[in-house]
């Protein structure tokens, strides 16, 4: 049409690789089997490090956790033995063990059998007239005759 007769070339066939085949004699299947046989155990082995490296994570996060509860334990122990070092809790606890006051103040010293009984009427108004449940629904559902 064009004037110009050119040959159409036909496209050259895509270079061809050369296909794996299972082999057919023993020696290679021997060698298939020995090189399964290590392909597992790489397989196992790779299997026991993820393992092992996931179980020390784990122990990881576990002592972490140890870690930050002794630490909240140890600063409240701090804050105690502050407080016991402060002249505050030296001067109230030197008070109760001598029994003494500061300057100005007045100690007062109850004698162990000192006690007074309650006067009757006060007496009688402490002891409830009924059980507690009673004494409840009566709160909440008016007197029950």
């Amino acid at each position: 049409m064009t004037g110009v007769d050119l040959p159409a070339n036909s496209p050259r066939p895509a270079p061809s690789r050369p296909r794996w085949r299972l082999p057919a004699s023993r020696g290679g299947m021997a060698w298939m089997l020995v090189v399964l046989i290590i392909g597992v155990l790489l397989a196992v082995q790779f299997g026991r490090q993820v393992y092992a490296n996931w179980e020390i994570g784990q122990r990881a996060v576990a002592i972490e956790a140890q870690i930050a509860e002794v630490d909240a334990e140890n600063a409240e122990l701090q804050r105690e033995l502050d407080y016991l070092r402060s002249e505050a809790y030296i001067s109230a606890e030197a008070r109760r063990l001598t029994n003494l006051g500061a300057p100005g103040e007045q100690a007062l010293i109850i004698p162990p059998g000192a006690e007074e009984p309650l006067p009757a009427e006060l007496a009688t108004e402490l002891a409830p007239s009924k059980p507690l449940l009673e004494q409840w629904v009566d709160l909440f559902f008016g007197p029950s005759g």
